[in-house]
């Protein structure tokens, strides 16, 4: 039984272990670590301890920023349901070629299990934002794009799906890495036209904006229109969407259930597939329900009372999204961020939304498992000489004062997102 001053009632040690601390934000539990040697040992090296609250954190969307005033260019977590941007990375340096050179110097690759892929100071590297603990993938130099990081269940290893660009043909052909080791292995070319000229450059580019998305062992390309339909004459359905299974490592065509250039490809709480297709009015959920016989089931239509131009599903029960909208009367500067209800369309929350943050494809999920290829010789010390996690600071994503969801809480925000609204993380 967990002791209460006072002498009081007091809670039973596994309720309190795996029914409240599982529950915590990482700072929070971390904090915990401090109340006595038994729970030190257990928050830092349990591992069951350690996956199961894993897999109670929230899965949130990254998203990206640029300074042009401090030179800062930054990776945040973005929570919907409090309105803030919880620190990831952060860079600085103002020593880049150009500009330009330097707006592209961080960008997330890859996330899966609270670890992320992504390229700082010229080079790739793996992270855990949680733990602060970083490792340089130098292996994957010269790839042309990085398709996924993934899980390898049997082996209890990550992997990296990478593009390599064959010199002889200019063909795709891909690779995967095991992170820690030396390994890259080729895993061979995609089929048909995706593994040469425009489609295979088109995919190249399209992981930048809309990344493969990793659901139950397989990895899924956002949906394209290949050249002619399935009876040939260019009408009809086609087979738009390339799919990698990890555990057999092949390659697969699959059959989108709708065709349309507003498509969205997500992870599921339960881990299927799912895709949003808007259709003006609303947008429909559609789920793929058998993977062996690739069938598609619409799932549900949500009601959208405004336009958008871009959608970001919500991984929670209900299906929520966020979606982004101009806001007409300030330019293209502003903009406005939706939080809509997947089981009613209503307006849950409306943000004001600057445009110079890019709301990624990319999720994290805050893990403090420990990983054995981050405690590898010559992984730690040139990392710590370019720093990413310092200075890092929460920011307020604020409320429009006048929307109705404002309104009805009775919360007064101030008109416009800013820097000075900022607190110690």
């Amino acid at each position: 039984m967990a002791e209460v001053a006072g002498g009081g009632p007091s809670l039973p040690e596994d309720l309190l272990i795996w029914e409240i601390l599982t529950r915590l934000p990482v700072k929070p539990l971390l904090r915990c670590r401090a109340v006595c040697r038994s729970w030190r040992r257990r928050l830092t090296s349990d591992a069951k301890f350690l996956l199961a609250h894993h897999r109670r954190q929230a899965s949130l969307p990254l998203l990206t920023s640029w300074d042009e005033d401090t030179h800062e260019r930054r990776i945040d977590v973005l929570d919907h349901r409090t309105g803030e941007r919880h620190p990831v990375g952060r860079t600085t340096d103002r020593t880049a070629a150009s500009e330009d050179d330097f707006q592209d110097d961080l960008h997330v690759f890859a996330s899966c299990d609270g670890l992320i892929v992504l390229h700082a100071y010229g080079g790739l590297e793996i992270c855990n934002p949680a733990t602060r603990q970083r490792a340089p993938l130098t292996r994957l130099h010269g790839a042309a794009c990085i398709s996924a990081l993934y899980p390898h269940r049997p082996s209890g290893s990550y992997r990296v799906l990478c593009c390599f660009k064959r010199a002889e043909d200019g063909h795709a052909v891909y690779h995967v890495h095991t992170v820690g080791s030396g390994e890259l292995r080729c895993v061979g070319e995609p089929p048909g036209p995706w593994a040469s000229g425009d489609l295979a450059m088109a995919v190249s580019m399209m992981g930048f904006l809309d990344p493969p998305v990793l659901a139950d062992g397989r990895i899924y390309w956002h949906p394209l229109k290949l050249p002619g339909g399935n009876a040939g004459n260019g009408k009809g359905k086609v087979n738009n969407m390339l799919v990698f299974d990890t555990m057999s490592e092949s390659f697969q065509h699959l059959l989108s259930p709708v065709d349309g250039p507003f498509l969205e490809l997500f992870e599921m709480n339960n881990g299927a597939l799912g895709l949003y297709h808007y259709r003006g009015s609303s947008t429909d959920l559609w789920v793929l329900k058998d993977h062996r016989s690739w069938s598609w089931s619409l799932n549900t239509r949500i009601k959208l009372d405004v336009l958008f131009f871009s959608l970001l599903p919500v991984m929670d029960p209900e299906g929520d999204v966020l979606v982004l909208s101009d806001r007409g009367e300030s330019g293209i500067l502003w903009q406005y961020l939706h939080h809509i209800s997947g089981a009613s369309g209503s307006l849950l929350a409306l943000y004001k939304w600057s445009a110079y943050l890019r709301l990624t494809r990319q999720r994290l999920k805050a893990s403090l498992v420990r990983h054995d290829f981050f405690w590898m010789e010559g992984n730690a010390g040139s990392m710590d000489e370019k720093p990413l996690f310092d200075g890092l600071s929460t920011v307020v994503v604020l409320r429009d004062d006048n929307s109705e969801s404002s309104q009805q809480d009775g919360v007064t925000h101030d008109s416009e997102l800013s820097r000075n609204n900022s607190t110690a993380d």
